[in-house]
């Protein structure tokens, strides 16, 4: 099935934010990284697949924290938004570079594993020994995979009320 991304004016149907060649094109152009490798490797059905997990993943993750409101209700994502503002008070694009960057960031790590696979017992792992290998947790540490960089380059979209990520001052420089 052919990805439907996302124009930034609302498509019906819509699938990603990104298109494969804006995912190939970032890849590329960070060859020194393994998930380089894994992207380029790829075949188009697993990319743009991956491609639909990562947009699912981050209107699911964020997407009660993105600024402004859904433009319309037959849209397929939840970009475009009305009334997003940066923090200096600038429209934010219909389609943010940092909502791209952060589906190619996505797709490459979901081409190898789910972004958000189900755990077992809610994850929350007291203690665990394989060999001579042992690990614990801290009580009330999370059991779910957390994107760090994801979160810190989203910044710029989100409004702040969202754990672990700062607010962060637009610039397209």
């Amino acid at each position: 099935m052919a990805l439907n991304p996302e124009t930034g004016a609302g498509v019906y149907g819509a699938d990603s934010y990104a298109t494969r060649a804006f995912i190939l094109a970032y890849w590329t152009a960070r060859p020194h990284d393994a998930l380089a490798a894994t992207v380029a490797a790829a075949d188009v059905d697993d990319l743009d697949g991956a491609a639909r997990e990562a947009s699912a993943y981050l209107d699911a993750e964020f997407g009660a924290h993105y600024r402004g409101d859904r433009k319309g209700y037959v849209q397929g994502l939840l970009w475009p938004r009305s009334g997003a503002k940066d923090d200096a008070g600038y429209d934010l694009p219909a389609i943010p570079e940092e909502l791209k960057r952060a589906v190619a960031e996505l797709a490459a790590r979901a081409l190898s594993a789910r972004l958000a696979p189900d755990l077992e017992r809610g994850g929350m792992i007291k203690r665990e020994k394989i060999g001579p290998i042992e690990q614990e947790f801290a009580e009330g540490a999370s059991a779910d995979t957390r994107y760090g960089f994801v979160a810190k380059m989203l910044a710029p979209v989100l409004d702040g009320t969202q754990t672990g990520a700062p607010r962060a001052q637009w610039n397209w420089g």
